[in-house]
């Protein structure tokens, strides 16, 4: 009987700890579990939106400036971040979402109860990752290898379906590859590149295209150039007021745009 009470004297801390352990694990560190690809999401609330222009064609350049940017969008993301992938054509309606995923990986423990009591498979996590990155590299390859030369481009409406839920959280940045020459249904590239700022705000005003982008950094990379065979440079005027134009729509939608040449620049 003596041997019996002195073997659970000594269990029984055990037994304490253990259930302070499970009291302390809490939902996230130790609580979360990585089943499906959906489940890292949980992680995090960072969102960002990256926009790809095929309404014209790539050259070589092109080419690696986008894959150097998507890499530098992909190597800024944090475990439970999520990434959109979707295409500029030559109306919104044509716009595809190439990817929707969040960036896998564990979360780093908060201290012992995380450390004893995690349930989250590491190895699983380094396979989703491999996974996570073929997608990427998938969907960056049908664009390179099958852009499109589209006669128009529809950049402002694309941008609005992506972002003008007024449900959905905003994103917390949103990048887009393309040289911003606006030319659709809704303005043609003669006016785009000719109105003063106010008309142009206001055609936006009366189809209810204005951007809704509170609190978002904007990041416009491949800017500059003209859609000439060529590929000229824009005159240092038009260069200007483009500039201003898109400095102004995102600033009226609650972001900041900035002119960059490559992400992460």
């Amino acid at each position: 009987m003596m041997m019996f009470m002195r073997r659970c004297r000594f269990a029984l801390p055990g037994l304490a700890l253990t259930l302070v352990l499970a009291a302390c694990s809490g939902p996230s560190g130790g609580g979360f579990v990585n089943r499906t690809a959906e489940d890292y999401c949980t992680l995090s609330d960072r969102s960002t939106l990256f926009l790809i222009d095929r309404t014209t064609t790539f050259d070589a350049g092109d080419q690696t400036l986008l894959m150097e940017s998507l890499g530098g969008v992909v190597d800024g993301l944090e475990t439970g971040d999520r990434i959109i992938i979707a295409t500029i054509s030559d109306h919104y309606s044509k716009t595809r979402r190439l990817v929707n995923a969040c960036k896998p990986g564990c979360p780093e423990p908060g201290g012992l109860a995380d450390e004893i009591m995690g349930s989250c498979s590491t190895m699983k996590a380094k396979q989703d990752q491999q996974q996570f990155m073929a997608s990427l590299a998938g969907s960056l390859r049908e664009v390179i290898n099958t852009a499109e030369d589209a006669s128009g481009s529809d950049i402002i409406r694309t941008i609005g379906h992506w972002t003008g839920s007024p449900s959905a959280d905003p994103y917390t940045d949103i990048v887009i590859y393309s040289d911003m020459l606006e030319n659709s249904e809704m303005i043609a590239w003669s006016k785009f590149s000719s109105l003063p700022e106010d008309e142009l705000m206001s055609i936006l005003a009366e189809h209810g295209a204005q951007a809704r982008t509170p609190g978002t950094d904007i990041r416009v990379i491949g800017y500059g150039r003209l859609h000439d065979k060529a590929r000229s440079v824009l005159p240092a005027a038009l260069d200007a007021k483009l500039r201003g134009f898109w400095g102004r729509y995102f600033l009226e939608g609650g972001g900041q745009v900035e002119f960059s040449a490559r992400a992460g620049d």
